[in-house]
């Protein structure tokens, strides 16, 4: 079964997940089905607006299933799930499955590790399995919908909340103070001109001088995990508390 991949993946972990599903859903069937597999970051647990542009000129073809994916940095998906149903829904798509897989958060760092490494094997065998899976119902001749808020996030310990609530609060007033937004910084000593990060910077955002306009920085980080030598770094005040508040790996969720 032959499959479109729509994603917005800055820093790659969601591409990965798109072609790990479009694997399960290969086959030698000879069937007409093209399913297309939509996958968005999760940002303050919404769809950003960055995916709504990047897919806003998508439109279905007749009657098409789509799989709709959130991928999130261990904390929560909230309502991203269910943006990205009423934006597929909106350009003619029937969501026949939903699934949010954890993927190493943009703010992960050595010292401050926040799902570090993921996706891993396993996560990449269940995006499989999930593409499989769906493969099998489109061929059954089932293609009844979903409905997203029907996959919801485990729930979060109190105190867990509490503590992170805080450090957002904290941070923001910190914005406000200093009167601009945090963005990676640039070390031009460190920097060997390969222009790695010219190239992953998915907003456009870094200049030929590697000057970063910080009007157009969504702070994805795709810049700082490209960088060879160090040159890009981001040190986002939140860091500290998602690795402290949210360590246990957290299982992806699906339905179908």
């Amino acid at each position: 079964m032959k499959s479109e991949l729509h994603y917005f993946s800055p820093t790659k972990g969601g591409e990965k997940i798109a072609k790990a599903i479009a694997r399960g859903l290969e086959g030698d069937d000879k069937s007409d089905i093209t399913p297309a597999v939509f996958v968005t970051p999760v940002y303050s647990g919404h769809m950003p607006g960055a995916a709504k542009e990047r897919f806003k000129n998508i439109k279905a073809k007749g009657n098409q299933p789509a799989i709709l994916v959130a991928v999130y940095g261990n904390r929560a998906f909230e309502q991203a799930l269910t943006d990205l149903e009423t934006f597929i829904k909106e350009r003619g798509y029937t969501p026949v499955a939903a699934a949010a897989f954890v993927c190493e958060h943009s703010y992960s760092t050595p010292e401050t590790p926040i799902a570090a490494g993921r996706p891993d094997i396993s996560d990449l065998q269940e995006a499989e399995q999930l593409g499989y899976a769906v493969k099998t119902k489109l061929l059954m001749g089932d293609l009844s919908p979903i409905n997203a808020t029907q996959l919801k996030d485990d729930p979060i310990p109190e105190e867990q909340a509490k503590s992170f609530m805080a450090a957002v609060a904290a941070a923001r007033t910190k914005a406000v103070n200093l009167g601009k937004k945090p963005v990676p910084q640039y070390h031009g000593r460190k920097c060997t001109r390969c222009e790695a990060c010219v190239a992953a910077c998915p907003m456009g955002a870094i200049g030929e001088d590697h000057t970063l306009d910080s009007s157009r920085c969504i702070v994805c980080c795709a810049c700082v995990k490209v960088c060879p030598t160090g040159a890009r770094t981001f040190r986002s005040p939140l860091a500290k508390a998602l690795a402290e508040n949210f360590p246990q790996r957290k299982a992806n969720r699906c339905i179908f």
